[in-house]
């Protein structure tokens, strides 16, 4: 998973709780012991997204959005962001282009989601910001 996923989390929606499968040490450092998954996501987007995507971001990977949206029939949610550099010396309008896809686990027995599978990978390639690209 590590090679195709920078991170990836096992989510459990009924208890807003998550448990890391893999992740960027940086990330890890950040998060620290936490276990919510609401407060890990606010966390991580306050230090890695762009400011213009987090609203949507959060919106998106919401336990709430995740509970109303995920089902046997759409069993995915897509969202794709502007990750800020976490190089010390990037310019403030460096980043690069991460889509993070969450994947239904399991559902109770009346067909809501109860887990899911929340990966992130790096989808920059030639989208990268200029100004990354120049440094």
């Amino acid at each position: 998973l590590s090679s195709l996923f920078f991170s990836t989390y096992y989510i459990n929606l009924d208890q807003d709780t998550f448990r890391t499968v893999t992740q960027l040490s940086r990330v890890g450092d950040v998060l620290g012991n936490e276990v919510n998954y609401t407060t890990a996501l606010t966390i991580y987007a306050n230090h890695f997204i762009h400011p213009d995507d987090r609203t949507e971001y959060l919106k998106t990977m919401s336990v709430k959005n995740l509970k109303n949206s995920l089902r046997w029939w759409r069993s995915c949610v897509v969202f794709e962001y502007r990750k800020l550099s976490e190089e010390p010396e990037a310019k403030a309008d460096s980043w690069s282009w991460v889509r993070v896809s969450v994947v239904l686990a399991r559902t109770g027995e009346d067909d809501l989601p109860k887990t899911a599978v929340y990966v992130a990978q790096d989808i920059s390639g030639g989208r990268r910001n200029q100004n990354a690209a120049d440094t």
